[in-house]
């Protein structure tokens, strides 16, 4: 994942540049799908880019692995540091890659793992 994919991005450039729907990501927002964070300005929500797909879209699966983050308490620095995670043994493709393909019960399973670990202090 490329350092400038966790740029957070204000909702307003999204709709004008990629033309998301405003209301549609305040309210997965504000349900826990995806992550923002308040503008130091206080002026509006800022969006780390990761989680906008092509034509701005958000997956299915990265509000299935937000979702899950944010139940077993794993900040989205922890979760971004995860999804950057090598999948399988041979140098495939990267947990982050799998969210956009549609395997995101692969991602969500390793949160689990991870915020299971967390708690054990593995």
């Amino acid at each position: 994942m490329h350092e400038t994919l966790t740029t957070p991005l204000p909702a307003s450039w999204l709709a004008s540049r990629l033309r998301v729907d405003v209301e549609e990501i305040a309210r997965l927002r504000e349900a826990g799908e995806l992550y923002a964070v308040w503008s130091e300005a206080g002026s509006e929500w800022l969006y780390p880019a990761w989680q906008f797909g092509p034509g701005g879209k958000v997956p299915s699966g990265v509000r299935q692995a937000v979702a899950a983050a944010r139940t077993a308490g794993l900040t989205e620095a922890r979760l971004v540091s995860l999804l950057r995670r090598r999948v399988g043994l041979m140098g495939g493709g990267r947990l982050f890659d799998l969210l956009f393909e549609g395997r995101a019960d692969t991602v969500v399973a390793a949160i689990r793992t991870a915020a299971t670990m967390a708690v054990e202090g593995v």
